[in-house]
Parts: structure tokens; C-alpha cells; sequence
């Protein structure tokens, strides 16, 4: 199901399976995110939980139990409750049932509220413990952004100047090493070859507010407590995916063991984490 919401200028709609981000677009139908076309990419703004990434032998290990895990986690195909919702405002939740305690043995309520403040889209993820043990996990945004020329036609512009050292991600897994993209960058311009192979993942920016910006539109993205900040995209395709994580692909070689997992969150019982990010979108 479908639900829009609006401030009379931005208009969201949004899919309850997934409580995904579905269409983001202006009064004038100016389109903002990625339209899911299936030739490159079939999705537009999955929201990954309770994992980010993949995993070593797609699973880990928790209390010496073994349990499979599907990259990113579960809920990106899952269908959510709409639990409240409002002309600029809408709370999507989902909850653990039989099925998710199979790959998950944890219970939670797991919220993704999206509002229109002050023109930008706001988005904050809520996840809360209900269970009796600690809670780890790993939650984070996957939005696409429409570039409709291509992404060489588009730069990053990062909020204070970066010495840009990617992590290497390759079949799921981080590998060893770092990859040097620049030293002092302020503004760095989109290159398919970067995507090559995966992901740019770059950690622990000092930046939070980064920007994609193109010879007629602007996207700034706003956020904070995101360990992990990723650009992707398909070779030649015409979007540039903008990430930020709480957690991140196993490291390969890795244990396996939930708690040992690099990037996780833990909640004790009965608790709540929280992260938010927002979006501010221009055209000109």
C-alpha cells in the first residue's frame, strides 16, 4: 500500500512493504529518487535491519547457534504496519513474529517515522528491545537518487574537507586494506570506476552534511551517529546511492559471533536507539 504525504511543495510517497521510500518529487514533478527500474536496479530506498551489509557464510553465530541472514537483513521485504500517519507524516512498524525469530532470535519494535519539516524530509529510525537479553544489530538507509544524465555529470560535496580512505568491500565481505580516494577533499566528482567492484564506504567522516549536486538539482543529505557513509551505484546507471549505516559487512575472515560484529549497536531490555537523517532537495 501506498501512502503519500506532503507539505504542499514535497510530496513522499511511501510503500508499506519495506516502509520504503517509493516516489519523492516536487509541485512541478520534478522526480528525486530512483525510479526502481529493474534494467539496473529494481529498488529505490530499502531500509536495511537488523543487519547492514553481508555476512561471512550468509550467518553468524549467537550463543553457539548458527542462523542464516540475507544481506541487509530481513525487513526491506517485509510488510510494515502503518501506525500512525498524518498529511506530513507518516510511522511505519514492524515487530518480531515466529518467522524473523527463525533468523533473528531477538524481539523488537522496529519504527521508521518520515516527516516533512521546514521543506526537507526527515527520517528517524527507532528500534526498541523487547526482550529479556541485549539486543545487537545494525540498521541503515540505502536511498537512491535520481541522476538522470549519469553520475559523471554530478560531484559529492562533503561539509568540511576529508582525507577519503575507503574500506574494500568485495563479494559482501570487507577486505584487508584501504583504498586512498583524495587528501583534502571538499568536492569530489562521480566516476563510474569507482563502483567497479562495490561500494565506497568511508568511515567515521568528520563531515555530516554531504551533498550531490548536478548541473540543475541539489540533494543535502543531513545526519549524524552513522559510523558508515557508502556511495553506489550500477555501472552506467542513472543514480548515485547515498548510505549511512550503523554497521557495516562482516569483515572477511571474521569469527561470525553477533557480538564480535564490527558497527553494531546493542540495546539492553527494554531500551530504545535511535538515529535520524534528513534530505533537503533543489532544483534550479
Amino acid at each position: 500500500m501506498i501512502t503519500t504525504i506532503s507539505d504542499g511543495k514535497l510530496f513522499v510517497d511511501i510503500n508499506s512493504k519495506g516502509a520504503e521510500l517509493w516516489r519523492i518529487y516536487d509541485s512541478a514533478d520534478n522526480d528525486f529518487l530512483w525510479c526502481g527500474d529493474s534494467a539496473f536496479w529494481g529498488r529505490r530506498a530499502p531500509t536495511l535491519f537488523p543487519i547492514c551489509g553481508g555476512m561471512e557464510g550468509d550467518g553468524y553465530i549467537y550463543e553457539g547457534k548458527e542462523y542464516y541472514m540475507p544481506k541487509h537483513g530481513f525487513c526491506r521485504d517485509a510488510e510494515f504496519t502503518l501506525e500512525a500517519a498524518e498529511s506530513d507524516r507518516a510511522v511505519y512498524l514492524i515487530r518480531d513474529t515466529e518467522g524473523t525469530q527463525k533468523l533473528y532470535p531477538f524481539s523488537f519494535e522496529f519504527r521508521i517515522e518520515y516527516a516533512i519539516e521546514n521543506g526537507a524530509l526527515k527520517v528517524i529510525y527507532r528500534v526498541k528491545n523487547t526482550g529479556e537479553n541485549t539486543m545487537y544489530f545494525s540498521v541503515g538507509s540505502h536511498e537512491a537518487y535520481a541522476c538522470p544524465e549519469g553520475i559523471e555529470g554530478y560531484d559529492i560535496e562533503f561539509e568540511k574537507s576529508e582525507n577519503l580512505e575507503s574500506l574494500i568491500i568485495a563479494d559482501n565481505l570487507i577486505q584487508p586494506g584501504k583504498t586512498v580516494i583524495g587528501e583534502n577533499v571538499k568536492r569530489l566528482k562521480m566516476d563510474y570506476r569507482y563502483f567497479q567492484v562495490d561500494a565506497l564506504c568511508f568511515q567515521n567522516l568528520r563531515s555530516k552534511r554531504i551533498s550531490l549536486i548536478g548541473k540543475d538539482r541539489r540533494l543535502d543529505v543531513e545526519f549524524d551517529g552513522f559510523e558508515y557513509v557508502l556511495l553506489w551505484t550500477k555501472p552506467n546507471a542513472p543514480f548515485l546511492c547515498i548510505e549511512l549505516n550503523c554497521g557495516i559487512d562482516d569483515y572477511a575472515g571474521c569469527d561470525r559471533i553477533l557480538q564480535h560484529k564490527k558497527g553494531n549497536a546493542c540495546v539492553e531490555s527494554g531500551k530504545e536507539f535511535t538515529l535520524c537523517h534528513s534530505m533537503r532537495f533543489s532544483k534550479f
